[in-house]
């Protein structure tokens, strides 16, 4: 099973310890048994050194299990924060583009849900060495009461072991059915969390995408888990069954063929459902073991995208730092995106430079490339061709963290983090709260433990709300992509006559994506994009 070996790769001592804690705890629950026997063979009194041997193994049984249940506790938890770290690394570690081309949906599945399945089945595993070395101890100890009897039950247990195979191997596929549809579910969970508002609003897309098509995708989540699920139980099932058809041959064919003293068919069946017991502890895990085992190839999917893309984050290189940089050019840059019929859209090439104390707008039509010109500005997509230089130095992967650290940006499908930590330690409160008077907020929002207090606002607040955010961080550079599409006119007025121009001041190089044509005069340089070609104007300023 592969979450053996994942385990066995990642947790090694831990998991061993625990491995061996359950197999000497299933060879002592299995010695008792004959112990047991022993004691109720005995006529006359019954020897000291058997009750101890007896206490021995019942001391020994259930300490042993409790060490290996909690050794796989600590261990399943160890396993969620690693895992979630592997897979959180792998995400902020791989290209903007292969996170997107993967989705957030499938990204959140694997991080809420796959790793919690496979928490939940760790614990499972030490019930399989125990059942195991339970099985074992039985079959030598019945190889010394009959050998018969311990070849007949070693060929039901390969039987059984066989049965379950076939079972388990078609189980695994529709719950391997049932992963996929779920990644879809989560789809549908996301369009209604986050379009609430417009599902409300109509009836009839409400109960298309909220009704009719989310149904489907649970009816077929449904149908693929209760069919994996139902052979799981077949295979269960089967197990039992060909260890009660072994004790009902014992009990009455095994006398016609065998000669056989009634005491050892009595110890043989006692030895049989004590195992057919134990076998049932496991058999109650293998459904669980099985969606593990899907979960875990899942997860080594999704990091396998994510690590075959490469890796962005690099250590740092000792002087790479553009503190007090000239120049940002753009040589030959092009970035391209795959249609879904196989037709590209390219952005470029484009050739043109930034500078401090700049103010520059980008304006053009809908997909025209706004934003992907953004992306390569910030140095969150990289250029399939041509190359983006600061005062003459290539940006590579070992130093575009150092030029990324340039850059404060607020873009049109922003995240607003509710915490300020990891902006500039000085004064951070005090200046997060100039600016929350700066911007009217104040008498919403306050800063208690270095968090905002709400971020439940509307959302042009929430727009401003993230610009005090880029503000605390104190970048050289600064790009707000559409962030006036949501202001009313007052706060327009504010961002593009006092905003902008405080920021040109104090030599930052600033960067706006906008539509608010009546504010192109506010520009330095006006850059034009048609269809991925860009057309730079002089404005009155620049004139």
């Amino acid at each position: 099973m592969g979450l053996f070996g994942y385990l066995l790769r990642s947790s090694r001592r831990p998991f061993l310890l625990a491995l061996v804690a359950s197999v000497v705890s299933g060879g002592a629950g299995a010695s008792f048994i004959a112990v047991v026997n022993a004691a109720l063979g005995r006529a006359g009194d019954v020897p000291a050194w058997l009750v101890w041997t007896f206490a021995g193994l019942c001391l020994a049984t259930v300490t042993t299990r409790f060490l290996s249940q909690n050794l796989l506790f600590r261990l399943s938890q160890g396993f969620i924060q690693r895992l979630r770290r592997r897979l959180i690394d792998g995400i902020l570690g791989a290209p903007l583009r292969t996170v997107e081309k993967i989705g957030t949906p499938r990204l959140y599945s694997a991080l809420s849900d796959d790793v919690v399945v496979i928490a939940d089945a760790l614990p499972g595993l030490p019930m399989v060495c125990f059942s195991a070395a339970f099985v074992v101890v039985c079959l030598v100890y019945m190889a010394v009461v009959s050998p018969a009897v311990a070849l007949a039950s070693l060929v039901a247990t390969a039987l059984g072991v066989a049965v379950y195979r076939l079972f388990a191997r078609y189980g695994l596929r529709h719950l391997g059915a049932a992963r996929e549809e779920q990644d879809r579910l989560f789809e549908h969970f996301r369009a209604i969390t986050e379009g609430t508002k417009e599902l409300k609003l109509d009836r009839r897309r409400r109960e298309a995408l909220a009704g009719d098509a989310l149904d489907a995708t649970a009816a077929s989540y449904r149908r693929s888990s209760v069919v994996g699920l139902s052979v799981f139980e077949g295979a269960a099932g089967s197990g039992q069954a060909v260890f009660f058809a072994l004790i009902g041959v014992l009990l009455f064919l095994f006398p016609l063929w065998v000669a056989m003293s009634t005491r050892t068919l009595t110890d043989s069946v006692m030895v049989l459902l004590f195992m057919v017991s134990s076998l049932q502890g496991v058999l109650t895990w293998l459904p669980v073991l099985g969606r593990a085992s899907v979960a875990l190839s899942k997860i080594e999917e999704r990091l396998e995208q994510l690590e075959s893309a490469g890796r962005e984050n690099h250590p740092p290189v000792p002087g790479a730092d553009f503190d007090g940089w000239r120049s940002v050019e753009f040589r030959g840059v092009t970035h391209a995106y795959p249609g879904a019929t196989g037709e590209e859209f390219v952005l470029g090439p484009l050739d043109f430079t930034f500078r401090p104390g700049e103010v520059l707008f980008v304006v053009g039509g809908n997909g025209s490339g706004k934003t992907t010109l953004a992306k390569l500005l910030t140095g969150l997509y990289l250029p399939e061709k041509g190359a983006v230089h600061v005062d003459g130095t290539e940006i590579t992967a070992a130093c575009r963290d150092a030029y990324r650290a340039q850059f404060s940006a607020v873009f049109s499908d922003f995240f607003l983090f509710e915490s300020l930590a990891g902006l500039p330690d000085t004064d951070r409160a005090e200046k997060a709260r100039h600016y929350l008077r700066r911007l009217q907020l104040d008498h919403k929002v306050s800063i208690v433990d270095d968090r905002f207090s709400t971020t439940a606002l509307s959302q042009g607040q929430r727009k401003r709300l993230a610009l005090l955010t880029a503000y605390l961080a104190d970048r050289s550079f600064y790009l707000f992509d559409e962030w006036a599409a949501d202001q009313d006119p007052v706060f327009k007025e504010f961002f593009y006559t006092e905003l902008l121009t405080e920021l040109k001041e104090r030599n930052k190089a600033v960067v706006v994506i906008s539509h608010d044509d009546q504010y192109f005069h506010v520009a330095d340089r006006l850059v034009r994009l048609d269809y991925g070609r860009i057309r730079e104007e002089e404005t009155s300023r620049g004139r």
